[in-house]
């Protein structure tokens, strides 16, 4: 404990006292202790290591104190003391709170009076995950409560701000939205604007850290250049930690300054410019080391950090004579910053190994306790002092063991079942190879006791305290701890299995060779405990505090880390796979020698560097004990490369991780728990045994391990318990989401597109098993959890070959696979299995460089179990394919035009000669390994939009402008943007926005109006603008081509046939023909009501109407219905209901007067029958091969006298609804077809119709109730 702060740990006790003591009900209450220990927080905001752990134990004493107590005035002064405990308390807080455990009204007057600072800190911790699982009640609390602080002076917030940055925190979204919105934003930029220095300028530094926005970083910048700030280091690492990459202001403004900075300034300045991704930074060192003296030290001991092309710069740039010397140089340094990796590569740099823990005492053998335990105590001593009672005498007497003092007892070989300890004081005993079956330990002191061999089953543990208590050989089975000590315990060779711990401290603990499977841990502190040698197998660790502590050759596997604090941990040889971390961050810990791929242990392993960088720096440069240089050269070469792959790999994932996030937030309830099962299904048997269908391969997910949480999910659900073949018929690889999940497009309707990617190890009958399981898990996510799934296995060399599913249209040509694998590396969202390898190449890589990009992947990393997979090189799409791609697109248009719009325009950019030549999945890998903040950069949808919608403004193609637009205002559902006090609660939200409707504030009632659903009329609009930019872009492009000299497109005759068969049947007009609308807003379901009428007048033929309403309408006039379509025939508007799947057998069928002589039921009749007729995937949908034969007439649907009177005997009227094989539909109505037409009706069809009727087709004929006319005999 640090002597300038002796008050922590009594503090801490205190706390302890009144949390296990009687009710505050009616008691004193915390009294002075909460001041106390708030100052403490404020004088001490980073605790060291023997300081830690007692504010971890304060924190959870106020919990028990907050959650306990009926005192208003003792459960507000408990959440406040939390409050400023930092990030541990400050969960704490928000969890009490949002439980409810006191009424928010009740809370209110209290909170509202306490400071700013707090009230800010309060709100930010409560608003990092929204919306969350926040009622409105809540959030509406929570607006009240920053309300006031938009206008409180920023002197009082601006030091948590400030402490959160310093702490690599930054202020939750909503809560800097409102912040920088009020007056707090305006002090900011005026400080700016005017400058600052001192005290004051290092608070603006760890304000702008706090913020973590680049807008400030930048702004800094342009303050030091116009010299209104005199930068120090503190600015210029502020500047570097929070920036994008490539920003020309600032990387300008650091050139400015390095010349004319000295030591620590000049390190300071080139972590920014290394930061910045300098293209040059490797030239600009060498010159640095070789042409400022002064600054050689801290140019040699950032050499390291150059990355690969960075690292080869350098070495080139300098003299040639320094060349050789320059590798052991920096190999030196290396061994210095990163000696697990100079390890690995060289073998020669002995590890510096941490301080090791002694390995505990085996426990004395069972006869020497017992012997120690009998032995007399001497004749006086026996004469005149009674035996003390011991646990083993009482026993035998009570069933149920409460409130004694037995200390120094010794139970041997006692089975203990269903028994109850309460109330007992057993310090210093001991219990050997026992057995506590279904019991209860509570209220009891343990303290000091050792447990040998002892078995614990379905034991409840409460208000026990077994500080410095030693388990040796112990095994816990389903026990549950709660409000339990076990400071600076020590259990060794100990199970845990399916336990679960709340509110318990293990605080200093020491965990050896112990093993934890299906364990949670909830409320706890861990801080400074020692886990050394162990396994810990699907365990969850919520809300728990484990600063400081210690992993040393553990294995951590499906773990979950769920709103914890992570902080100043050391790791060493330790394997953590499959780790989530929701809400949780890893600051200033050690990680070495460690396979830890998770996104957090990353970026903190690249700021650990970066910080022992600076320490070399304050010294000579540490000499390596490598003497040859070219040894040297190859392991730099090596490390550069591992270097540059662990910064794209850290970024990519961060983002995928956002994704999933993102993902889950916009999924029901159900759909997150299938979500969450499907890894853990693919790898397990469990869904096969619970529906019980065989012939299903074994299958195993390449490094997935599931977490407590899915395992949990999978039997709820499902009712078994999965489990695993150790030796799997197929290994399957990657499990990837594509598509809209997790991106702005993503709405409650998106389905869920999974590539499984296995082994092509494989038999085809173990192919068949697993597809079969996919469509089965497929079936089951619909029914059972309303999301649409579509499961697509492949193997991984066809995956890399772009040999997709010859079943679907998209795997046609190459142009449509390389959209569909840019359009996969784009959006693809990893769900387990291994990441891929494309992550980590450079934007725009070439083949070659990619080639040695994925050699080199497959030693990546060099601490670790290799994790990435080649999914294969994406080459640039062929000019001459653009012409047979954009008619794909166009082919699809009908059944997906938002897609096709999107596709036919990417490939149009791309075809364009001003193009850029960059894919649009580089350009945003490009973006995110560059921090670019945005959105509009990084996410697909978004990015695609952007580029697009440039682009058509750039030729002014308004039209296409527009329509693309509209589309994407459909697409982006901006209904469902959670807002927090008007403004977007979300970063991508914000930025979504400001691309369709400009920077500045939007109200949130105006984005509702823009995504309400369209009237009919605009459908149709919009229908019409789909088929006319279809055909505009096919013109552009086809002339492009021919500009190009390119008018030989390689699209062979067959596919162009086909292909222009079914655009034809898509869009060209013909006589007579039904035209199908491509609808952007996808109407499925068609309308609930339908109302029919007629318009007559005299002298004229009848027009018929048919409108669209709502059945909330069903009572309204049919004038307040969407006018859909009008017709003078009949039978034509009709089919034309049917083919846009306008009619919907649901469909509630109405009409008025004006249709006679049309009856109602005649035309409920005859919908239904036409739909059956025609099944829509049938008639419209056909293969598309059937446009390399002739056309003919397939199907025919007869209708006779519709409009005739009923008493009418001779057909008047002959209308024929027919579809073609080439997929379209025509309606003809003939006036008394005569003879022919009675004798003969596939023969009169073949005379009177322009397409051919080779053979009778199918045919069908409809004849209104109660009609006399002749019937016709359907041959």
């Amino acid at each position: 404990m640090s002597e300038g702060n002796p008050n922590i740990r009594s503090v801490a006790r205190g706390l302890a006292a009144l949390a296990a003591g009687p009710t505050l009900a009616d008691g004193p209450g915390p009294g002075g202790l909460t001041v106390e220990f708030m100052d403490w927080c404020d004088a001490n905001p980073r605790p060291e290591r023997d300081e830690a752990p007692r504010l971890a134990e304060a924190c959870l004493s106020l919990v028990r104190i907050a959650g306990t107590s009926t005192d208003i005035h003792t459960v507000q002064s408990a959440l406040q003391a939390l409050v400023r405990a930092g990030r541990f308390g400050r969960t704490l807080c928000a969890r009490l709170i949002t439980a409810k455990t006191v009424p928010l009204v009740r809370l209110d007057p209290k909170v509202a009076a306490w400071p700013a600072r707090d009230r800010l800190a309060l709100a930010h911790e409560m608003l990092r995950h929204v919306p969350g699982d926040k009622d409105k009640e809540t959030l509406a609390w929570l607006e009240e409560l920053l309300k006031p602080i938009m206008a409180t002076d920023p002197e009082e917030l601006a030091p948590f701000v400030a402490r959160l940055g310093e702490q690599g925190e930054t202020l939750s979204f909503p809560a800097r939205q409102i912040l920088v919105s009020g007056l707090f934003g305006r002090w900011i930029n005026s400080r700016l604007s005017n400058g600052i220095d001192g005290r004051g300028l290092e608070q603006l530094c760890g304000v702008i850290r706090g913020l973590g926005d680049s807008v400030y970083a930048e702004a800094l910048a342009k303050a030091i250049d116009l010299k209104r700030i005199v930068p120090d280091r503190c600015v210029l690492r502020t500047i570097a930690a929070v920036s994008e990459a490539g920003n020309k202001t600032i990387m300008a403004v650091l050139l400015k300054i390095l010349p004319t900075t000295s030591g620590s300034m000049a390190g300071a300045c080139l972590d920014g410019l290394v930061a910045q991704d300098h293209p040059g930074m490797g030239k600009l060192l060498a010159s640095v080391r070789t042409r400022l003296p002064g600054l050689r030290k801290a140019a040699v001991s950032r050499a390291p950090l150059l990355g690969d092309i960075g690292y080869v710069q350098y070495v080139a740039s300098l003299p040639e004579e320094q060349q050789l010397d320059s590798h052991l140089e920096t190999l030196g340094v290396l061994e210095a910053i990163a000696p697990d990796f100079a390890r690995n590569i060289t073998g020669k740099c002995p590890p510096k190994r941490p301080e090791t823990f002694p390995a505990p005492p085996p426990p004395p053998p069972a006869e020497e306790l017992s012997a120690k335990a009998d032995k007399p105590g001497g004749f006086l001593k026996g004469l005149f002092r009674s035996k003390p009672k011991t646990l083993q005498e009482m026993l035998p007497k009570f069933r149920n063991v409460r409130d004694m003092e037995l200390k120094a007892s010794l139970v041997e070989n006692e089975e203990l079942d269903g028994r109850e300890l309460t109330g007992l004081d057993l310090t210093g005993s001991t219990f050997l190879a026992c057995g506590f079956v279904r019991g209860r330990i509570g209220a009891s002191r343990l303290r000091e006791t050792r447990f040998v061999r002892c078995v614990f089953s379905g034991t409840e543990f409460k208000d026990a305290d077994f500080g410095r208590a030693e388990f040796h050989g112990c095994t816990f089975e389903g026990c549950a701890f709660t409000d339990c000590l076990f400071t600076e315990a020590l259990l060794s060779g100990c199970i845990l299995d399916g336990c679960r711990a709340r509110s318990t401290v293990f605080s200093e603990a020491s965990l050896t060779n112990c093993t934890l499977d299906l364990t949670e841990l909830t409320l706890c502190s861990l801080a400074g405990a020692n886990l050394h040698g162990c396994a810990v197998r699907s365990c969850r660790f919520e809300v728990s505090d484990l600063a400081y502590s210690e992993l040393v050759g553990d294995d951590f596997e499906g773990v979950e880390f769920i709103n914890c604090f992570l902080h100043a941990m050391y790791i060493r040889e330790s394997r953590l796979m499959s780790i989530e971390m929701p809400g949780t961050q890893v600051t200033r810990s050690i990680i070495k020698d460690s396979d830890a791929g998770h996104p957090q242990f990353l970026a903190n392993r690249i700021r650990q560097m970066t910080l022992f960088a600076r320490e070399v720096e304050k010294g000579e440069p540490p000499a390596t004990g490598e003497t040859d240089p070219f040894v040297a050269q190859k392991a730099l070469t090596s490390w550069s490369r591992e270097l540059t792959f662990m910064r794209r790999e850290r970024r990519m994932l961060e983002n995928n991780r956002l994704r999933m996030r993102r993902a889950q937030g916009g999924l029901t309830r159900d759909q997150q728990a299938f979500l969450r099962m499907l890894p853990v299904l693919l790898d397990s048997d469990a869904f096969e045994r619970r529906f019980n269908f065989g012939n299903i391969p074994a299958c195993r997910v390449w490094g997935f391990h599931p977490g407590l949480t899915a395992l949990e999910t999978v039997r709820d659900r499902l009712g078994v318990t999965p489990s695993s073949d150790p030796s799997p018929d197929v290994r399957i690889l990657a499990v990837y989401a594509m598509g809209s999940l997790g991106t702005v497009a993503q709405t409650s309707e998106s389905d869920l597109d999974c590539w499984v990617c296995y082994d092509g190890d494989v038999t085809m009958s173990m192919e068949s098993g697993l597809k079969r399981k996919l469509d089965a898990i497929s079936l089951w996510a619909e029914s059972e959890f309303g999301l649409e799934a579509h499961f697509y296995p492949m193997r991984m060399d066809d995956v890399r070959d772009n040999r997709f599913l010859s079943g679907d249209e998209e795997s046609s040509g190459s142009a449509q696979a390389l959209l569909l694998k840019e359009e996969f590396y784009r959006t693809a969202l990893k769900l387990a299995g291994k990441n891929i390898a494309w992550w980590i190449t450079p934007a725009g890589a070439g083949r070659k460089v990619y080639d040695a990009c994925i050699r080199a992947a497959r030693r990546y990393p060099l601490c670790g179990k290799p994790r990435l997979e080649d999914f294969g090189y994406l080459s640039e799409v062929p000019p001459d394919e653009y012409f047979g791609g954009s008619l794909w697109q166009m082919v699809k248009a009908v059944r997906a035009p938002f897609k096709s719009v999107l596709k036919l325009g990417l490939l149009e950019t791309y075809a364009a000669p001003e193009g850029s030549a960059l894919p649009l999945c580089d350009r945003i890998k490009r973006s995110l390994t560059r921090n670019r903040q945005g959105r509009l950069d990084t996410d697909p949808y978004t990015a695609l939009f952007s580029i697009l919608h440039a682009y058509y403004l750039g030729r002014k193609e308004t039209n296409a402008a527009a329509l693309l637009k509209e589309s994407f205002r459909l697409k982006a559902n901006l209904s469902d943007i959670p807002f927090f006090m008007n403004l977007p609660a979300r970063p991508e939200d914000e930025s979504l926005i400001s691309v369709l409707f400009g920077s500045g504030y939007v109200e949130p009632d105006r984005l509702a109006e823009t995504n309400r659903s369209w009237p009919f009329e605009k459908s149709l609009r919009m229908g019409a603008h789909v088929r006319q930019y279809m055909v505009d872009t096919y013109q552009r492009i086809q002339s492009g081509l021919e500009g190009k000299g390119q008018t030989k497109a390689l699209v062979n005759a067959e596919d162009l046939t086909r292909m222009g068969r079914r655009i034809a049947a898509n869009f060209a007009r013909k006589p007579d023909k039904i035209l199908r609308v491509p609808f952007l807003d996808n109407r499925k379901h068609g309308f609930p009501i339908l109302h029919f009428a007629a318009e007559k007048g005299p002298g004229k033929p009848p027009t018929w109407t048919v409108r669209g309403g709502e059945r909330t309408g069903a009572k309204q006039a049919a004038e307040n219905f969407q006018l859909l379509h009008r017709n003078q025939d009949p039978v034509h508007l009709l089919a034309w209901l049917l083919a846009n799947r306008i009619y919907n057998p649901k469909s509630l069928l109405q009409a008025d007067r004006s249709i006679a002589p049309i009856a109602l039921a005649d035309l409920q009749k005859f919908m239904g029958a036409l739909n059956e007729f025609f099944p829509f995937e049938q008639t419209f949908e056909r293969d598309i091969n059937e446009g390399l034969q002739p056309e003919r007439v397939t199907s025919a649907f007869f209708v006779l006298n519709l409009t005739a009177p009923s008493d009418t005997v001779r057909i008047e009227q002959a209308a024929v609804v027919y579809a073609t094989n080439w997929g379209e539909m025509f309606c003809r109505t003939f006036t008394r077809p005569g003879q022919l037409f009675e004798r003969n009706p596939s023969l009169f069809l073949s005379e009177k119709l322009e397409q051919p009727v080779p053979e009778p087709p199918r045919m069908a004929q409809f004849v209104p109730k109660g009609s006399q006319c002749k019937r016709i005999v359907l041959a």
